[in-house]
C-alpha cells in the first residue's frame, strides 16, 4: 500500500513540475507589456474551509489598477460614444467626503491630478470595474491576438487568497510572517496603525483611548500602487492600501488604509454596497493558446 501511495505521489509531482515548466514557457511567450503588468500564479491546490480544490494557473495584475489607467479607460469610452458605459464606470470623487470630510482636496484632485497618477483608483462601482475588465480584454485581443486569446476579469476570493499566500503556504499576511513591522520597526503595509504606542491610559478615569498620530507606514491616505515590498510572486499591496473587489459582488478583501492590522490580513473581508474611497481592484488574466 505504501508503494502505491509513493507511486501516486511521484506521478502528481511529475505532472505538477511539467505544468510549471509549461506555464513559465507560456508566460515567456506573452507580449512584454502583459508580462510587465501581470505575474504568473502557478496551478495548485488551495484549502477552502475543510475542503481542497484545484486551481489552474492564471495571471494576476502585480498592482492595483491606478488612476492613470482608469482615466485612459474612461477617455476611450467617451471617445467611442459609449455614454451609458461611461456614466456607469465614472468615478464619483464626492464620496471622499464620507470618509474624509475635512479634506476637500481629495475630492478635487485625487483622481484627476497627475501627482496621483500611480495611486490606486477608488470610488469605482463593481459594475464599473467589470466594464474596465471587458474593455481591457478587448484591448488585449486587438493588440496581441496572434498566438493567444485573453480574458480579463476580477479574481474570485479564492483566487485572490491563493495569490496573496504566494500559492504555497497559509500565512496571515502576504509577506509570510505574523508581524506588521520589519526588524527596523517600519510598517510593511498601509493601514491604520493602532498599536500599543498609540494607546493612552487616562490616569484619573483609567479609561484607555487611541491617539491617532502619523504612523511609520509612509502613507498619508492611500500609497502608490508599487509601494512597500511585493510578495514572493510579485504582487504589491495585497494587505492594506485599498481593499480589493473580487468577483463575488459586494465583497472586498485584504483591508484598506483605514483598516486596523487585524483587518488587513489575507483572509480579511470588507462588505460594501456602493463605490467607496476604501475600495479599489486589480485584474486577473486568463490566457488561452489558439
Amino acid at each position: 500500500m505504501s508503494r502505491f501511495f509513493f507511486v501516486i505521489g511521484c506521478l502528481i509531482a511529475t505532472v505538477t513540475l511539467s505544468s510549471s515548466v509549461s506555464d513559465k514557457k507560456e508566460m515567456n511567450e506573452l507580449p512584454k507589456t502583459v508580462r510587465s503588468n501581470y505575474a504568473l500564479v502557478p496551478a495548485g491546490m488551495v484549502s477552502v474551509g475543510g475542503d481542497s480544490m484545484a486551481l489552474t494557473h492564471f495571471y494576476l495584475m502585480k498592482t492595483e489598477v491606478d488612476n492613470l489607467s482608469y482615466r485612459e479607460f474612461l477617455g476611450d469610452l467617451k471617445k467611442n460614444g459609449k455614454q451609458n458605459d461611461y456614466l456607469i464606470a465614472n468615478v464619483d470623487s464626492t464620496i471622499w467626503r464620507t470618509e474624509m470630510a475635512y479634506c476637500e482636496a481629495y475630492v478635487t484632485h485625487y483622481f484627476s491630478h497627475p501627482a496621483y497618477n500611480q495611486f490606486p483608483v477608488v470610488n469605482v462601482s463593481y459594475e464599473g470595474a467589470q466594464l474596465y475588465c471587458k474593455w481591457l480584454s478587448e484591448k488585449f485581443n486587438q493588440l496581441y491576438s496572434h498566438e493567444f486569446t485573453y480574458e480579463v476579469r476580477l479574481p474570485s476570493r479564492i483566487e485572490w487568497l491563493y495569490a496573496a499566500e504566494s500559492a504555497m503556504r497559509k500565512t496571515p499576511y502576504t509577506w509570510g510572517g505574523p508581524f506588521l513591522r520589519n526588524s527596523r520597526g517600519c510598517e510593511l503595509c498601509n493601514y491604520k496603525c493602532v498599536g500599543d504606542e498609540k494607546i493612552s491610559n487616562d490616569t484619573v478615569t483609567l479609561n484607555a483611548s487611541v491617539i491617532y498620530t502619523a504612523g511609520l507606514d509612509g502613507a498619508d491616505v492611500t500609497a502608490p500602487v508599487e509601494s512597500y515590498f511585493p510578495n514572493l510572486l510579485g504582487f504589491y499591496n495585497m494587505n492594506g492600501n485599498v481593499a480589493e473587489m473580487v468577483s463575488e459582488k459586494g465583497m472586498a478583501v485584504g483591508g484598506s488604509w483605514n483598516s486596523t492590522g487585524y483587518d488587513v490580513r489575507n483572509e480579511s473581508i470588507m462588505n460594501y454596497t456602493q463605490a467607496s474611497p476604501l475600495v479599489g481592484f486589480r485584474t486577473l488574466l486568463i490566457v488561452k493558446r489558439k
